[in-house]
């Protein structure tokens, strides 16, 4: 009679509680949405996160506007984004260096599998090393010699311990080049110092359409795969270093957050990134469309998170 009442009580309550939940996801969004972008404005992860709100807001019925939060390779912004109140009205349009690679290397004061909920992927750009066209280097060998031989190669990134700072120390690291970093907040910046001559070399996403009008010139892809738009420029893999950078954009919420609210938001936002006028927009921005359920980017996270601790050690700057 005791476990009968005990059922009972138990059953009353999932139906309050179930009830509860879909009316609050019923109710969602009330407010705007906020996406806080950890870069700054111009840049590919900053453009998309806003072609993504603009279609979302049509959608939900409220405003979607992003935050532009740029700093310590996106870790700023993963911070204030796992310390904001987990009601869905923060989100952050997160990448690969602070999900991943910045926490293999550092303490960020954030768990990125603790801290946040993985509601969807929907990109992950092509990551180029690029110089100007006019550069006297031809290919990553002749930059690296160069670098050997004692000449001055300085390299811009989107921000220190990034995923692309990584990536080039390891390159340091195993060939003895003496490469100079230099950091800057998101990689339009990075992408104009290069254009500019400020730096000798830039990892950057948005290469292809200033390669095709022939201002840059492709020398790697830091990617475990080729770009299938410059087929014959080899990963970095190719060029003999055992490295590559993948990459990831996705949006994630606050960890706490209402699952029916998590459920909705990945619903609303698989079907804008599956439409047509995402691809053509994407496409105009060269940048492919990746997309990957919040279970997947949560899978992917931790594998990418269990891969660059073990390289971080190799380098002798894991946390």
């Amino acid at each position: 009679m005791k476990l009968s009442r005990r059922l009972a009580s138990a059953m009353i309550a999932c139906a309050f509680i179930a009830p509860a939940s879909i009316g609050l996801a019923d109710d969602y969004p009330s407010r705007p949405i906020t996406i806080v972008v950890p870069y700054g404005a111009g840049g590919t992860t900053d453009l998309s996160a806003r072609q993504v709100a603009a279609m979302a807001e049509k959608e939900l019925g409220q405003p979607v506007v992003v935050e532009n939060r740029p700093g310590a390779s996106g870790t700023n912004a993963m911070r204030a984004v796992a310390a904001a109140k987990p009601d869905g009205y923060t989100l952050i349009a997160t990448t690969s260096s602070p999900s991943f690679v910045t926490p293999a290397l550092r303490p960020v004061g954030y768990d990125t599998l603790k801290d946040f909920v993985q509601i969807l992927n929907y990109s992950g750009p092509y990551h180029g090393v690029v110089v100007k066209a006019d550069s006297p280097y031809k290919s990553l060998k002749d930059l690296i010699e160069a670098a050997k031989s004692g000449t001055t190669v300085s390299y811009g990134t989107a921000g220190a311990m990034g995923g692309a700072h990584l990536a080039f120390t390891a390159v340091a690291n195993a060939t003895g080049a003496k490469l100079q970093h230099v950091p800057f907040k998101g990689s339009a910046a990075t992408t104009a110092a290069v254009l500019g001559g400020h730096v000798n070399v830039a990892l950057v996403p948005a290469y292809r359409d200033l390669a095709r009008d022939g201002q840059l010139r492709v020398l790697a892809v830091l990617d475990g795969t080729r770009d299938p738009d410059f087929a014959d420029t080899p990963t970095l893999k190719e060029a003999g270093y055992d490295i590559e950078f993948p990459s990831i954009v996705g949006i994630m919420a606050p960890a706490g957050t209402d699952p029916a609210v998590t459920a909705k938001l990945e619903t609303v936002l698989t079907k804008v990134v599956n439409s047509k006028a995402f691809a053509e927009f994407m496409t105009k921005l060269s940048q492919p469309v990746r997309v990957m359920s919040g279970e997947e980017l949560k899978k992917t996270i931790a594998s990418n998170l269990e891969a660059y601790r073990k390289l971080a050690k190799q380098l002798g700057q894991g946390n």
